[in-house]
């Protein structure tokens, strides 16, 4: 198996979205800004999933003012919901419409057999990925990106896991129950189903949903916090 590091230029995608009320910082693409004022910054991105719908949830850790990033689900209407956490450096989670150079990116990394080796990271270049899988597949993935995407190869070689992916600490049911839980927005606010629903949708019980639920969600928070 290979892995490939990319950078995905930001700084045109950047540059033609500072005209709305949250904006990236242009010197330092991680930091989120919010009428003017420097709210947060982004350390990394632990994940990213385009659902079924067309819509984006992700999970990423952030330092800065969560409770003023918490608020841009009701200030901007792209962004459908957002939950943080505390602390120090806290976590991210939100549910939001991307616009069409995001769904760009995640539809072509999705066209193909390969994975994401997280956490993604912003940089002053861009956004630096590492993805593995078949050389084949890497190479599709490379020459398929849409020509209005500046894609630059940063290194490759044989990939060799350290253990460190959350989704890959995951059993392929949690998996499941996890997909199916983010895409009925039981992890929005306020939720939109419950573990009844998702029980009847699966075909499982209730306490199984849950414990698999309560599961995936303490190894994800460990892989990411301890």
């Amino acid at each position: 198996m290979r892995y490939i590091t990319v950078v995905i230029a930001l700084e045109e995608y950047i540059r033609s979205k500072n005209d709305r009320q949250m904006q990236r910082g242009v010197n330092d693409p991680r930091e989120v800004w919010i009428d003017g004022t420097l709210v947060a910054t982004q350390e990394a991105i632990h994940y990213v999933n385009l659902l079924d719908d067309g819509t984006v949830v992700g999970v990423a850790r952030f330092r800065g003012d969560a409770d003023k990033l918490a608020t841009i689900e009701d200030e901007i209407p792209e962004i459908i919901s957002c939950t943080v956490t505390g602390g120090e450096t806290w976590l991210a989670y939100m549910h939001y419409e991307p616009d069409e150079f995001e769904s760009a990116i995640l539809e072509r990394i999705d066209a193909e057999a390969i994975s994401i080796d997280w956490p993604m990271k912003e940089t002053d270049d861009g956004l630096r990925v590492t993805l593995f899988g078949e050389d084949a597949a890497l190479q599709q993935l490379i020459a398929g990106f849409p020509d209005e995407v500046d894609v630059t190869l940063e290194r490759a070689g044989e990939y060799q896991p350290d253990g460190s992916d959350p989704a890959g600490q995951l059993t392929d049911r949690q998996k499941e129950i996890l997909r199916a839980a983010l895409a009925a927005g039981y992890y929005d606010i306020p939720r939109r189903a419950t573990q009844r629903d998702l029980a009847t949708e699966l075909g499982l019980s209730r306490g199984t949903i849950g414990d698999h639920l309560r599961r995936a969600e303490a190894k994800i928070i460990r892989s990411v916090i301890v």
